[in-house]
C-alpha cells in the first residue's frame, strides 16, 4: 500500500469516511508466561487508500485544530474493540495512548474518558493511560489530569522514558504506576554497557517508587534476555508480535514466544551463574596467594610483593593496599596492558595517600566484619575499563591491620 498523498489528507474527510482502525500489540510477562496487556495503536488510510503514519495523522489533527476530536475518536474505537474482544479476559490490561497536548486545551475535567469507558462496560482499574509528559506545557493541568484519573481508578504509565525528550523531573509530578523505557535504550542493549547501566538505574528507580518497568521495542532475543536480566517486569516489541487487529483469544498473542524465551532465559541465567561461580573461585585463589605472600611482612615491602604479583598474574587489572582508615599506603600497581589510552587523562591510577574511605570495598569490609568483599562491576577510574574490586584484611609483621584491594577486569 502506498504512502499518503497530500491532497487526500483532509482530516474531516478521513473521519467522515471512517478510515481509522485499531491494532493491538501484546505486552508480555515472561516471568509469569502470560500476556499482561495490550497496547492500542491507531492506524489510518486516506480516502485514496494510502497509509497515514500515526505521527503525521496527529500532526495534521493539531494543524487543523482537531486534536481533541481525533483523540476521542481513537479512544472510542479502541474501547469498543477491546470491549468486544477482551470481555472474557478481565485480567488483561489495556494500554491506551493519549494525545496529551489536549491537556493544555482545558479538557482535564470533562470526564469524557471515564464516561466512554463506562459506556462500554469496562473497568478503569484495567486501563493504563500512557502519557508522554514532555508534550505537556501546562504542568498544573497535567498534575490535575493524573490525580483525577487515578482517583477514577485508572493506572498511569509514563511513555518514552529515557528518550531524548523525556524529563525525569516529571516522575515525582506524575507518580506513575508504570515506566515504559524507550526503544532507543533497548536497541542493542546486549552489546552496550552504558545502555545497560542507564536501564538498570531506571529499574532501580522504579523499585523505589513502586512502579513496573516495560521494555519497549524489543526486536531480538538477545535484547529480551538482557532486559530481563536487568530487571524489566514486562516486555513489548516485534520480537513477540507486530501490532495487528484482535482475532482469536488476545491472551494467547505471542504465547509460544513467551514460553520459548522463558526457557532460554532460565538456561542463560544458569550458565551465567556457573560462570560467575567459576570466576569467583579464580579470584579467591589469586587473592589468597597474594595474601599468603604479603601477610606478616613489613609494610615497606608491600610494593615489592604487589609488583611481583602483577607480573605473575596477567589477568589482574591492578592491586594496592590501604591502611585501616582507608588511606592508600602503596602505589597502584597496574597491568601495563590495562593502563588508559593516551588522551584519556581523566583516568589515572590512585597514588599513595589517596583516601578510599568512601568506597564500598573499604567501608563495607571494615564495618560489617566481613572477611572479603566483592563489588559490583564498575568503570575503573584507574584504567577506564569495566572491573570489579575484591578486598580483604590482613596484618603486617607488627600486627597492624591493612586491606588488600585487587581489581579484576570484566
Amino acid at each position: 500500500m502506498r504512502l499518503v498523498a497530500g491532497e487526500n489528507c483532509c482530516l474531516a474527510r478521513i473521519i467522515g469516511q471512517d478510515t481509522l482502525f485499531i491494532h493491538f500489540q501484546p505486552i508480555m510477562s515472561v516471568k509469569k508466561k502470560t500476556v499482561f496487556g495490550l497496547e492500542a495503536l491507531c492506524r489510518c488510510v486516506d480516502p485514496a487508500g494510502g497509509k497515514i503514519p500515526p505521527g503525521i495523522l496527529f500532526e495534521l489533527a493539531r494543524a487543523e485544530d482537531m486534536a481533541l476530536v481525533l483523540d476521542r475518536l481513537c479512544r472510542r474505537k479502541t474501547l469498543e474493540n477491546y470491549s468486544k474482544k477482551c470481555s472474557k479476559n478481565p485480567d488483561l490490561f489495556l494500554f491506551l495512548n493519549m494525545d496529551v497536548s489536549i491537556i493544555d486545551k482545558g479538557v482535564v475535567g470533562s470526564g469524557n474518558l471515564l464516561n466512554t469507558v463506562r459506556m462500554f462496560g469496562l473497568n478503569p482499574n484495567s486501563i493504563v493511560i500512557e502519557i508522554v509528559e514532555s508534550r505537556v506545557k501546562d504542568l498544573a493541568a497535567l498534575k490535575c489530569f493524573v490525580e483525577r484519573h487515578k482517583h477514577y481508578g485508572f493506572l498511569i504509565a509514563l511513555d518514552d522514558v529515557g528518550s531524548g525528550n523525556s524529563n525525569l523531573d516529571r516522575i515525582p509530578l506524575v507518580k506513575p504506576d508504570i515506566l515504559k523505557i524507550d526503544r532507543s535504550l533497548v536497541s542493542e542493549i546486549d552489546k552496550k554497557y552504558y545502555k545497560q547501566e542507564v536501564f538498570r538505574s531506571l529499574v532501580n528507580l522504579s523499585r523505589k517508587i513502586g512502579a513496573l518497568v516495560v521494555a519497549e521495542g524489543v526486536e531480538r532475543e538477545e535484547e529480551a534476555i538482557m532486559v530481563l536480566e536487568l530487571g524489566a517486569d514486562l516486555l513489548q516489541g516485534y520480537y513477540f508480535a507486530e501490532p495487528r487487529p484482535l482475532t482469536g483469544n488476545p491472551a494467547e498473542m505471542g504465547i509460544e514466544k513467551i514460553n520459548y524465551l522463558a526457557c532460554k532465559f532460565k538456561s542463560y541465567m544458569a550458565g551465567k551463574i556457573n560462570t560467575i561461580v567459576f570466576q569467583h573461585r579464580q579470584y579467591e585463589t589469586i587473592l589468597n596467594e597474594i595474601m599468603a605472600r604479603i601477610s606478616g611482612k613489613s609494610f615497606r615491602d608491600f610494593d615489592y610483593y604487589l609488583q611481583q604479583m602483577i607480573a605473575d598474574y596477567p589477568g589482574l587489572e591492578c592491586a594496592y593496599v590501604l591502611d585501616e582508615y582507608g588511606i592508600q599506603v602503596t602505589d597502584t600497581h597496574c597491568n601495563p596492558f590495562s593502563l588508559p589510552e593516551p588522551g584519556r587523562a581523566f583516568y589515572k591510577p590512585a597514588e599513595k595517600g589517596a583516601d578510599h574511605s568512601f568506597k564500598d570495598y573499604y567501608y563495607l569490609l571494615v564495618h560489617t566484619c566481613l572477611n572479603k568483599f566483592t563489588t559490583e562491576p564498575y568503570v575503573s577510574m584507574a584504567s577506564g575499563n569495566l572491573c570489579i574490586t575484591v578486598s580483604s584484611s590482613f596484618t603486617d609483621d607488627k600486627d597492624d591491620r591493612y586491606i588488600l584491594c585487587v581489581d579484576f577486569k570484566q
